[in-house]
């Protein structure tokens, strides 16, 4: 075991050393305040804007309260006296600081509005968002776009069935969206990009291509929005992203909430959400006659989305590369992949993702009125990471088997193997680029890429531990029969247990069937040591103890000295061990020492005392 020993400690030496530069040093200058969202205001100039039809008006207002619906039907009459019949005239003719009231009606825009006064307040007069809609029919990138506009405030308004994001906000100072809509989107719902002091409030998001809120390098917060029917219902990503998403439900989606790719110097808050249900998968009408028709013919009633972006199917809440994420208090029901995902970038430089983020408190499997619906995982984590910790009393299933708690100092530059291939092959992209392979994306049985990585290591193992048996058997000391019987039921066991741990999920059978070749493999090269092949017996001990400290890891307790996965040290020295096992199986057989030939003193006794007189 020494040379465990010596493996371990230089790997903790020199690797503890590369992951204190994963973390971002602070930053020595003050961060600039962030501007407060708008407050709703009543006073202010007043424009209005309404419809000519008049059946369109009638229906859609007589939802209202009725103490709204009289004083709207007297803002209708005003307004076709002299208000504005499209909302591209009266922003238009609105001064800074302006307020316009949209009436209830369906609205037509042929080009994307643009907002750049400031102080604006567009607000629908409707009971809901669905009661003032304002569509482009695809006419249009944007239904809506609001650049360098600061103090700007939209209410009560749905906007939808734009080429790319129905609202979108760019380079703005303070905003505040409340109770918006977006539908029917070819890109994202609504998108806030290189803003601050931005809020989304109680708004709702459905039938976007992407993401039904997409906030991108901006200092936002989402709080209270409903969004369903989206490729991710939420996402929140860039390096200067600065955000929170609290108390929203996020059901219906492929992905419901998405982190990604924040910066080292990130801070984002995502909690109280309720998210349940995120296993819609789109991917399979990628290439078909439904997604090849243009946007304005897609059948977009019947939940049709075409992404071209991937997210992982049944997915609650991702944390894909993100930094300084605390992910708290939230509720997760029925997802068919995982409640939580995480992983990072390989590597020791800083601002790769995947470090400093913190799951703790989440309710995993029941839902709000107390019913167990499980995940088929609550946590996947593939191991990546600096300062990642984990707080999650509630789970039933997770991946590892054991998380690393709140506290310690685990820090990892390249987490488990399998997991991070799979990230590598899977993780988000282009839709265009789809694998076959990557059960998020709709890969199913023997078609998934850890399921074939799994069989194909199993044969290896298999051969690689007869061909070690086989050197040992051509020795000039072979060992004795029946000594290899323990050590190839436990490695043949663990072979065939870690193709059905993969298979069916367990990570708590993978580190089971890690441990049971580990120890085969520890039995052989005791055995193979004692027959004379001292080398090739050592070296299998080091790599059989490394495998059974990889089971300990997976299983037991993560190993917070240890900067990488203990996989990677065996699978590392696999190939080594390799050489030398064929060499002794297949090379030249080493023959045994011929005894040393004794050189007999001549006889120097008188002739008369020699026995042959």
């Amino acid at each position: 075991m020494t040379g465990v020993l010596a493996v371990l400690v230089f790997t903790c030496y020199v690797g503890g050393t590369a992951t204190e530069s994963r973390l971002a040093e602070p930053d020595p200058f003050p961060a600039v305040p962030e501007p407060d969202a708008p407050a709703y205001r009543e006073d202010g100039p007043l424009l209005l804007v309404c419809t000519d039809d008049a059946e369109d008006f009638a229906e859609r207002n007589e939802g209202v309260a009725y103490s709204e619906r009289i004083a709207n039907e007297r803002l209708q009459e005003d307004c076709l006296a002299d208000g504005y019949r499209d909302l591209p005239a009266a922003i238009a003719a609105a001064e800074p600081d302006a307020r316009i009231q949209i009436l209830p009606g369906h609205y037509t825009v042929d080009a994307t509005i643009v907002v750049e006064t400031a102080g604006l307040q567009i607000e629908g007069v409707g009971d809901s968002p669905d009661d003032v809609q304002v569509s482009a029919h695809f006419a249009a990138d944007a239904v809506l776009t609001a650049h360098a506009a600061s103090g700007l405030y939209i209410k009560g308004v749905a906007f939808g069935q734009a080429r790319g994001a129905a609202l979108r906000l760019t380079a703005v100072e303070s905003a505040m969206l409340d109770e918006v809509g977006a539908f029917q989107s070819d890109g994202a719902g609504l998108h806030v990009a290189d803003s601050s002091g931005v809020e989304v409030r109680d708004c709702r998001a459905e039938a976007a291509d992407t993401a039904g809120v997409l906030i991108e390098n901006s200092s936002a917060h989402v709080i209270g929005c409903e969004a369903t029917g989206n490729a991710a219902g939420i996402e929140i990503r860039g390096t200067d992203t600065t955000a929170s998403a609290v108390g929203n439900r996020l059901h219906g989606n492929t992905t419901g909430l998405v982190i990604a790719d924040s910066g080292p110097a990130a801070e984002i808050d995502v909690s109280d959400n309720v998210v349940y249900g995120n296993n819609a998968d789109h991917y399979s009408l990628l290439g078909t006659a439904a997604c090849e028709a243009d946007a304005a013919q897609r059948d977009w009633t019947g939940g049709v989305l075409c992404p071209d972006r991937t997210y992982p199917v049944g997915v609650g809440v991702l944390v894909a590369n993100g930094t300084g994420t605390a992910v708290a208090e939230n509720r997760i029901w029925n997802q068919q992949t995982a409640g939580v995902a995480a992983w990072g970038r390989p590597g020791q430089e800083a601002g790769l993702g995947g470090d400093r983020n913190t799951f703790s408190g989440n309710v995993y499997g029941f839902r709000e009125d107390g019913a167990k619906h499980r995940n088929r995982l609550d946590v996947w984590w593939d191991g990546t990471g600096a300062a990642t910790c984990f707080d999650e009393s509630g789970t039933h299933r997770t991946t590892p088997s054991v998380l690393p708690a709140c506290g310690g100092d685990v820090a990892r530059i390249a987490g488990d193997p399998l997991r991070t291939l799979k990230v590598w092959e899977c993780g988000l992209g282009d839709s265009g680029d789809l694998s076959a392979t990557c059960d998020w994306l709709g890969a199913r049985f023997t078609d998934r890429l850890e399921f074939q990585t799994a069989v194909a290591f199993a044969a290896v193992l298999l051969f690689l531990a007869g061909a070690g048996w086989l050197g040992a058997a051509r020795s000039p000391n072979p060992p004795r029969a029946g000594a290899m019987t323990f050590s190839a039921i436990a490695t043949g066991c663990g072979a065939l247990l870690f193709v059905l741990a993969v298979w069916s999920g367990r990570a708590d059978y993978e580190a089971l069937a890690v441990a049971l070749w580990g120890g085969g493999w520890l039995l052989a090269g005791r055995s193979w040591f004692r027959s004379g092949v001292r080398f090739l017996g050592g070296f299998t001990v080091i790599v059989g103890g490394i495998a059974v400290l990889d089971a300990i890891d997976r299983g037991v307790v993560t190993l917070a000295p240890m900067p990488v996965s203990p996989a990677w040290l065996w699978l590392g020295l696999l190939p080594l061990w390799t050489l030398f096992a064929l060499g002794a199986a297949f090379g030249p057989r080493r023959r045994a020492e011929e005894p040393v030939q004794v050189e007999r003193t001549p006889v120097t006794a008188p002739v008369n005392d020699r026995w042959d007189w």
